[in-house]
């Protein structure tokens, strides 16, 4: 994978929040960017920077985070807020020391934060300052160069520069290893004329380890690592051999539990630069695991191999070229890469191809298929898996799913012997697929954004021609008065991968006689073949759904068909799909809407829908006998209307969804995940109610709380804009606002609905 959008940033320092759950990035930018470490999330951004992010740190506590630029500043940030709360200024007028800003830090009991300033060679000076969080005052200064607090806040550990001079011209440069006791300034020990950087301790209080050069031609610094007592500063043992490009490209980090040491190197080489990262077994004084990421990485990132244990010492966070990624420690594997845009969007990766990304976070990467360059988003519906990003985070495996390695080329495609104006309401489309080794599979046509044909027939008509090896494909296809974007696809031979975007406009010219209509099908479902799925409030939901869009629609549309299908012979799997197919003689200007409250599910990696003929709830019988997600977008794909709103209330059946729930983190994609690669999929908004909560969903107002508050905003509440219309859009927002707020306040649970809005907006209410 590779990015496509030009990167202006580098990631320069990383930090783990103290409960594992998140982890901080500073970048060159001047953005410091917080992730969230189990679903790959960004979840904040913090801008006040002007100069490079050099460092990061989390308060112990995980409620404020600290953080240091080349601008000269540190500044205090609420992490809930997103706010500053503190800056320091340096009242002696000194720059704060970008170059040793790594190793500013919060004191284990939080009282106290530690920051270097002045220059890296200055022996004598006072160069490490400590800070009270609580006033931002300056409780003391040291010699020196902050290297650790003891885990008990009452020492630190800290070390001086200098140059010696050798001969006529060389020289060599020596430091002093020091321990400080905080409240008296007193130095308790000091190791003297051997060069030490990053020196740390352990969590029992009782250890320091420290890498000590052993030798240096001046370009490469060769190290040991070295156990000291930390009472005394007696060498205890001396083991491995480290390398570093400066004596500042070497940084060393502790397992929590004191057993594994890793150390992450930096060399800058005549042909490119890499770093290293060793894990240490202390005890054994052996190097356990080797990564290497010399393919990727910037040259300066020789003064940044700075790696990041997790709390459990399981994993660790490490920063490359742009972006940072999530190794198991003890596998060597990596799990994940994180990248964050400048404009606020961002994308995570798993080594196999799955992401999760913001709305616009998949155009900015791209992939190579076959040898060629491909956009991430092509791959979307086969991997855009927030759910496996998850797994993979957790820990888990991801070996049974395909990879990304192993995706055949999409075919091309191109729209051909079309005209592009004419004088009726339809024409025919003539599509020209070229097979690049992939094969072909479904092929799709979009009139304006919203999909209009589906086409899994595979009964491809191939043009005797001696010359052309296309594949060609006509399509009657019903237009709108005025400018029509055809946009044409078509996947390869398993559906895994789809081509790049055919597009073409037409312009038509005709008189219309009539306005758009509107057509809705409402679905509700209380009784099922299987008494344990048994819902109380679908129908009335229904019911509330179909009477609202009646009453807010009126006016506006031609003609109005509500079909509602309510009881147990009615809404069996093979009367709605009868139904859905009716729609397939709507007009493109026609309004055409989904309603369904039902059960739904997610099962062996495919959504669900329950319908009142299912019985067993097992895998096999699921697919049978319930209505699977890729017949719900063929069915909705090629209704040959451009406005399309999808409206599903379902929730999980009750034993049926706790399962459901450890399925989705072994074996498929979630609720959430379906209905956003179904949006795109179909060019159509969708809303969902999204929960396995069913208190949360049923007995409000006596109706279920997401269709109720549709009900409201249709009413008139989602009108954000008083234009006395009720668009898609603004009913999207409505929902996406107004379900989580109303679930916490009423019934003290989280519901968080999704909302994928896709093709165009348009309105489907007037207010009354």
């Amino acid at each position: 994978m590779e990015v496509k959008k030009e990167v202006n940033f580098l990631t320069s320092n990383i930090a783990y929040s103290p409960d594992g759950k998140s982890v901080l990035s500073g970048s060159w930018d001047g953005t410091v960017r917080l992730w969230d470490i189990t679903s790959g999330k960004l979840t904040k951004e913090f801008k006040e920077h002007k100069g490079h992010v050099v460092t990061v740190a989390f308060s112990p506590d995980g409620k404020t985070i600290a953080t240091g630029g080349n601008d000269g500043s540190v500044k205090l940030w609420n992490v809930a807020t997103g706010k500053v709360i503190r800056q320091f200024i340096d009242y002696y007028g000194s720059r704060i020391m970008s170059f040793e800003l790594a190793n500013m830090s919060f004191s284990p009991d939080g009282k106290y934060i530690m920051v270097p300033y002045g220059s890296f060679f200055s022996a004598g000076s006072k160069n490490a300052r400590l800070y009270e969080v609580q006033t931002g005052k300056v409780i003391k200064e040291f010699e020196g160069l902050f290297q650790d607090f003891s885990q008990d806040s009452k020492y630190v550990l800290l070390w001086q520069g200098r140059r010696e001079k050798v001969g006529l011209f060389g020289s060599r440069l020596l430091t002093v290893l020091y321990l400080v006791d905080i409240k008296t300034g007193k130095e308790i020990w000091r190791i003297e004329n051997e060069l030490w950087k990053g020196a740390i301790f352990s969590q029992d209080n009782r250890h320091i380890i420290a890498p000590r050069a052993l030798d240096s031609d001046d370009i490469i610094f060769t190290f040991s690592l070295v156990l000291l007592d930390a009472s005394t500063g007696r060498k205890l043992k001396e083991f491995g051999r480290v390398e570093a490009q400066t004596p500042n490209g070497l940084h060393i980090f502790l397992s929590p539990d004191s057993r594994y040491a890793l150390t992450g190197e930096g060399i800058l080489g005549f042909t490119n630069v890499k770093s290293i990262y060793k894990l240490w077994d202390i005890e054994q004084d052996t190097v356990k695991k080797i990564l290497d990421s010399s393919s990727s990485l910037c040259a300066h990132e020789i003064l940044n191999t700075i790696p990041t244990f997790s709390r459990d010492g399981m994993s660790a966070v490490m920063n490359d070229c742009s972006s940072m990624k999530l190794y198991n420690i003890l596998s060597g594997e990596e799990l994940a890469n994180f990248i964050g845009f400048e404009n606020g969007e961002w994308l995570v990766t798993t080594p196999n191809g799955y992401y999760n990304s913001s709305e616009k976070g998949d155009q900015y990467m791209g992939v190579k298929v076959g040898g060629n360059a491909y956009s991430i988003d092509q791959l979307r519906e086969s991997f855009y898996r927030p759910d496996l990003v998850k797994l993979s985070l957790s820990g888990g495996t991801l070996k049974e799913f395909k990879k990304l390695a192993d995706i055949k080329e999409p075919p091309s495609v191109s729209i051909v012997d079309t005209p592009k104006s004419v004088d009726k309401d339809e024409m025919t489309v003539t599509i020209r697929i070229m097979d690049t080794g992939g094969g072909i599979g479904d092929i799709r046509l979009y009139l304006n954004g919203s999909a209009i044909v589906l086409d899994t027939t595979r009964d491809l008509n191939i043009v005797p021609s001696k010359d052309d090896k296309g594949v060609y494909k006509k399509y009657t296809v019903k237009l709108l008065n005025g400018l029509n974007t055809i946009r044409a696809i078509a996947f390869n031979g398993d559906n895994t991968m789809q081509s790049t975007d055919a597009l073409f406009d037409i312009t038509a010219s005709f008189k219309t006689l009539t306005r758009p209509s509107l057509y809705a099908l409402i679905v509700g479902i209380n009784e099922y073949k299987n008494p344990k799925l048994q819902l109380n409030y679908a129908v009335a939901d229904a019911g509330l759904f179909g009477d609202t869009i009646n009453k807010a629609s009126s006016g506006l549309f031609e003609k109005i068909v509500i079909k509602r299908l309510i009881t147990k012979d009615e809404t069996e799997k093979e009367n709605i799909i009868k139904e859905l197919k009716a729609a397939h003689s709507l007009n493109p200007d026609d309004l055409f809407i989904f309603y369904v409250a039902s059960h739904g599910t997610v099962d062996d990696g495919e959504y669900f829908l329950i319908t009142s003929n299912v019985g067993s709830t097992s895998t096999a019988k699921l697919k049978t006998d319930a209505i699977p997600q890729n017949t719900i977008k063929e069915l909705i794909a090629n209704i040959p209307t451009t406005k399309k709103l999808i409206v599903i209330d379902t929730c999980s059946a009750g034993a049926l969804g706790d399962a459901m729930q450890t399925a989705m983190l072994t074996r498929g994609m979630n609720e959430d995940t379906a209905m956003k690669v179904l949006s795109r999929a179909v060019g159509s908004t969708i809303l969902m109610a999204s929960t396995s909560v069913q208190q949360a969903i049923e007995g409000y107002q006596g109706h279920g709380l997401f269709t109720y508050v549709i009900a409201e905003g249709l009413a008139g509440r989602a009108d954000s804009d008083n234009d006395g219309f009720v668009k898609t859009t603004e009913l999207a927002n409505y929902v996406d606002d107004e379900v989580p707020a109303l679930a916490e306040k009423v019934f003290k649970k989280a519901q968080y609905p999704t909302v994928s809005p896709s093709g165009m907006g348009f309105p489907i209410g007037k207010v009354k």
